[in-house]
């Protein structure tokens, strides 16, 4: 515990972390359909056990749900609705408590699997009796219930190992979800169970894959999955590849099966169309993430390296982009020249006609700039009421271009558009094509010739009133 009187400081987390609330809203919903469903379904499966005369509605597969394995699925779809985030704690306590009663009922039906003893729990229901092995639940039946009865045991936003174990579980049950639909997908029946009576039903596999959801979709806003549900394009490009990542493999596998079971192609070639159609669409995949990625990327350093008001690049781009070009110029031995510029009168500007007129100034300046120099020059604007240009040339083949500039200032202030006249102060520094300046030095003496001349303006007091006067320019060499 910090001492009293110290303020202590919670980390950071980066904005593109943060749960979308879009996200979080559609994920409620999704899961209260789930449960729904899975209750549903297993509720009505374990009617018909309790009550014969509804079994003659249901169709003649739904035995195959034995009754506790229904039960199970009530109770932990019951469970889970029960004990959802920012429930009461009888509630949550009730939840747990069903999640103990499947633990114990799956925990028996392994138990028989691998000792080879019939227990009264698999009968204690419905006695089944038309099967070798009466009212038993199939053995991967029985492990996904208890994993997901293991995982409700824990609060879902819990950190540290038991959050650790939770996100385990998650994967873990994700993880045989997929295999098992896989074994039904493609009639890898030792996946999903020995024999017919002993085999995971598909509605059972149904129930499992949609409580399996709901388990992990608690768990994203909190654990290992929680980059599925943040703000951030990752995330959002994530929940968009990976379901079509799921099925995309599936709806391959599963063509080229046909194709075999068809017997129109030789395994040989069965395999060789699956292999490629996959790389094909991979390869496809790879191209559009990197080109994302790459428009992600041109995005950041677009917004990290350009001033927000007027489009030019800010202090770090043009620090950046400007040491570039002087190493460079010094490769291909040409001078350089930096330009640093001042905007007179902007704080008075700012004052009598408001910041938005300032703003404006400011844009009108940057327009100028842009429309006087080429766009292998680097323009930007270092803060405030200064800009800066790096060009690519020595200090006398700048001179036409800074006439042009004044000549183009000039019109704009003659125009009478404008509420205020355009007058600003540069400093001039050229680099020899010998020298080893560095870029920071180049643009320090620019920014120093600048100030001499406005130093200079002010001493000979033709510092100008802008909606005054015309406007000035001071160079400097």
């Amino acid at each position: 515990m910090a001492p009293m009187g110290v303020l202590t400081r919670k980390p950071r987390v980066a904005a593109s972390l943060h749960p979308d609330p879009v996200v979080l809203d559609q994920l409620r919903v999704a899961e209260k359909v789930a449960l729904a469903l899975a209750g549903s379904l297993a509720g009505l499966v374990l009617a018909g056990w309790l009550i014969p005369g509804l079994a003659v509605l249901w169709p003649s597969a739904w035995s195959l749900m034995k009754a506790n394995t229904a039960l199970s699925v009530v109770l932990i779809a019951a469970g889970l609705a029960l004990a959802r985030p920012k429930q009461s704690t009888k509630w949550i306590i009730l939840g747990r408590l069903f999640a103990g009663v499947v633990i114990g009922i799956a925990g028996t039906a392994m138990f028989e699997h691998w000792s080879g003893h019939s227990t009264a729990v698999s009968t204690i229901l419905a006695s089944d009796r038309d099967v070798v092995r009466p009212g038993l639940m199939s053995l991967q039946s029985a492990i996904s219930l208890a994993l997901l009865g293991v995982a409700m045991l824990i609060d879902v936003s819990r950190s540290g190992p038991l959050g650790a174990v939770l996100d385990a579980l998650s994967v873990l049950l994700v993880s045989y979800t997929l295999v098992l639909t896989a074994g039904y997908v493609f009639n890898a029946h030792s996946f999903v169970g020995p024999t017919p009576t002993l085999r995971m039903s598909p509605q059972t596999l149904i129930c499992v894959a949609l409580l399996t959801f709901v388990v992990t979709s608690r768990r994203a806003r909190y654990g290992a999955f929680a980059s599925l549900v943040a703000i951030g394009i990752g995330s959002k490009f994530a929940r968009l590849v990976l379901p079509l990542a799921v099925l995309l493999a599936f709806s391959f596998i599963l063509g080229g099966a046909t194709l075999l079971a068809s017997g129109k192609v030789t395994l040989p070639y069965a395999a060789a169309i699956t292999a490629s159609s996959m790389a094909i669409v991979l390869v496809g995949a790879v191209v559009l993430l990197a080109a994302q990625i790459n428009r992600l990327e041109e995005d950041l350093r677009s917004q990290s390296l350009s001033d927000e008001l007027t489009g030019l690049h800010n202090r770090r781009g043009f620090y950046l982009l400007g040491e570039q070009a002087v190493r460079d110029a010094r490769r291909s031995a040409k001078p350089v020249t930096v330009l640093y510029m001042d905007v007179d009168e902007l704080k008075r500007v700012n004052d009598t006609l408001g910041h938005d007129v300032g703003s404006e100034l400011l844009r009108d300046v940057a327009r100028l700039l842009r429309s006087t120099f080429r766009a292998s020059d680097v323009v930007g604007r270092l803060g405030g009421d200064e800009f800066a240009v790096f060009a690519h040339d020595s200090d006398d083949d700048l001179t036409p271009r800074l006439q042009r500039l004044q000549t183009a200032t000039d019109a704009i202030n003659q125009s009478g558009e404008k509420p205020y006249l355009i007058s600003y102060s540069v400093g001039r520094a050229t680099s020899r094509m010998d020298s080893n300046e560095t870029f920071a030095k180049l643009v320090e003496r620019a920014d120093a010739a600048m100030y001499m001349q406005k130093r200079e303006h002010r001493a000979g007091g033709s510092m100008r009133d802008p909606g005054r006067q015309p406007s000035s320019e001071a160079m400097s060499r």
